[in-house]
């Protein structure tokens, strides 16, 4: 069994601080109680009732022992696992989050999106809070979230959380291309991005009204777009719909400016996505359109596949709600803590999935993110390896 990866782990997690040191003695030390709930999560353990059933049933492993170098795994009580979990210090555990992932990150092409946590608004026994929500930040080349901002209870708080991001250096790489929701369509937001010479591909929607009115009458004033593509790949669909793309983009030839505005500096670039479906069972046809600007240039082509990347984001945010479960899960007092577990888990399902896509580890069955689980629940020493993907 290999072991450096999970040994380099538990020694990041040892060095959390431990809310219970003023207790004395400490029984379950806090590092060990982390990692067998990841080890719990990655095998498909999602709340805390059933984590913490399974690390009663599973405290002899051999393989938890050999790992943990432990004769004997002492299991806290449900209350008591429960109460460290909402306790961990959740930045000391994001750092540790995002010292394990750092290696795996290309830092080139990042997505940023919120995701409501939905099991945060129940009315419990302690006390009666709204949603609380967090913001991913994600590496599309790699397909794996690789840092977090802890939100509030309103989304309004990404904005302000964006500008945070931007500060820290995991962003100071020149050519760093950003894509997000036009939320974050912001001057202020885009501008700290282009002065750290990054580039962004943002969405001008409805709550930038005179900017997308500008960028409209901009390309509309063009004979004809700089440069066009369309997908030619007949087998795109979405569900039942088969899907076409035209991406027109609109540069200025003599400069690099194709719009000049007060507010925001240095679009170069206006895109323009149709996006047509086609209901494949009733002929129905509805078509789209969305208008995009960037501060770089480049074709058509890569822009189209720039901007399909960012929805690598939400199929990511779907693993956790599918595979983890993360929106049936009530963690009304701080969930933030068992939701940095729980893209840990995913992260290491599709780090797998990285390194394995083209081969068959499975025999004969697709290496999927949902088949890697099910060897998970059923092979502790599989699971065990996953954490060893390089």
């Amino acid at each position: 069994m290999k072991m450096k990866q999970k040994k380099a782990l538990l020694k990041q997690l040892e060095s959390i601080e431990d809310f219970r040191e003023h207790e004395g003695k400490i029984i379950y030390p806090l590092s060990e109680i982390i990692f067998i709930t990841l080890f719990g999560l990655l095998k498909g353990y999602t709340t805390f009732k059933d984590l913490h059933s399974w690390m009663e049933f599973n405290k002899n492993s051999p393989t938890l022992k050999k790992i943990l170098k432990k004769k004997t795994i002492e299991i806290p009580s449900r209350s008591t696992f429960h109460r460290i979990l909402v306790n961990i210090p959740n930045n000391a555990l994001e750092g540790v989050f995002r010292e394990f992932f750092k290696k795996h990150i290309k830092n080139k092409n990042i997505a940023i999106d919120g995701k409501w946590l939905n099991g945060s608004d129940v009315s419990g026994q302690y006390t009666q809070e709204g949603h609380k929500s967090i913001l991913n930040v994600f590496d599309k080349d790699a397909k794996i979230t690789f840092a977090h901002v802890l939100l509030g209870k309103t989304k309004k708080s990404e904005i302000p959380a964006f500008k945070e991001l931007l500060e820290d250096k995991l962003f100071s790489s020149d050519g760093q291309v950003f894509t997000f929701d036009a939320l974050h369509t912001q001057s202020e937001i885009l501008n700290t991005i282009n002065e750290q010479k990054n580039r962004y591909i943002a969405k001008v929607k409805g709550n930038q009204k005179l900017l997308k009115e500008k960028v409209i009458f901009t390309a509309s004033n063009f004979v004809s777009p700089t440069d066009t593509y369309e997908d030619t790949d007949a087998h795109l669909v979405e569900g039942n719909k088969a899907v076409k793309r035209k991406i027109e983009i609109f540069q200025n030839r003599d400069c690099d400016l194709v719009m000049s505005h007060s507010e925001f500096k240095n679009i170069q670039t206006i895109i323009k996505v149709t996006k047509t479906t086609t209901n494949n069972k009733t002929g129905e046809v509805k078509t789209r359109v969305e208008h995009l600007i960037a501060n770089f240039k480049t074709t058509a082509q890569e822009f189209k596949e720039k901007i399909l990347q960012h929805w690598r984001v939400e199929t990511y945010h779907y693993h956790l709600d599918e595979l983890i479960e993360e929106d049936d899960h009530i963690a009304y007092i701080d969930p933030y803590s068992i939701s940095i577990l729980r893209s840990f888990a995913v992260n290491l399902y599709q780090l797998f999935l990285n390194s394995n896509i083209d081969k068959k580890p499975f025999g004969t069955a697709k290496v999927t993110m949902a088949e890697t689980k099910r060897y998970c629940m059923h092979d502790d020493i599989f699971a065990s390896d996953i954490f060893e993907v390089s």
